[in-house]
């Protein structure tokens, strides 16, 4: 058995001292939670941008219940997986999927979430970071806001140019 001078002088290197864990910047953590997700799997159907029926192929995905609540200019299709983890999917009356959202203790599939626009995304220039883990991307119609900590993720992505009248970014939470 060694004793604990032999453990704790192992611990601390040949220096002598302990050092603390390199802390990561936070847009190090967003650039490797996205890699994290390109290198999930064949993507399913996406839902950003698609029809309606990509809900169902989500909900399978995640196997999760799904409740709908409507509202007057769009409906809003809340996915809620066995983790505790939550996905709302917001549908125009067109039926096109124009907006999801997420928050959970894992971040979700974004390419099967994102679809096209998760390499559109993955592949932008235009990255702000906000600290702690905060990442916001603007490309094009396109806008992702992803906020997280470990066992804590939230964000949202929506398409611009696909709100229905009289819904704003604000709507989407």
């Amino acid at each position: 058995m060694k004793s604990p001078h032999r453990i704790l002088a192992s611990a601390a290197g040949r220096h002598g001292r302990i050092r603390p864990p390199a802390r990561r910047s936070p847009v190090a953590l967003s650039a490797a939670l996205l890699a994290v997700a390109a290198l999930a799997g064949p993507p399913a159907q996406a839902a950003l941008g698609q029809g309606v029926a990509s809900v169902e192929t989500d909900r399978i995905q995640v196997k999760a219940s799904v409740r709908q609540v409507s509202h007057a200019a769009y409906t809003v299709h809340e996915l809620s997986t066995p983790f505790q983890g939550l996905v709302r999917e917001y549908v125009s009356p067109s039926g096109r999927v124009f907006a999801v959202t997420w928050h959970g203790p894992a971040m979700p599939d974004l390419r099967q979430m994102l679809g096209a626009n998760f390499n559109v995304l993955a592949a932008s220039h235009h990255r702000q970071s906000g600290g702690r883990g905060h990442l916001s991307i603007n490309e094009g119609n396109v806008v992702f806001e992803s906020n997280g900590r470990m066992r804590s993720f939230h964000g949202r992505a929506y398409l611009t140019d696909a709100l229905p009248t009289g819904v704003s970014s604000n709507d989407i939470e």
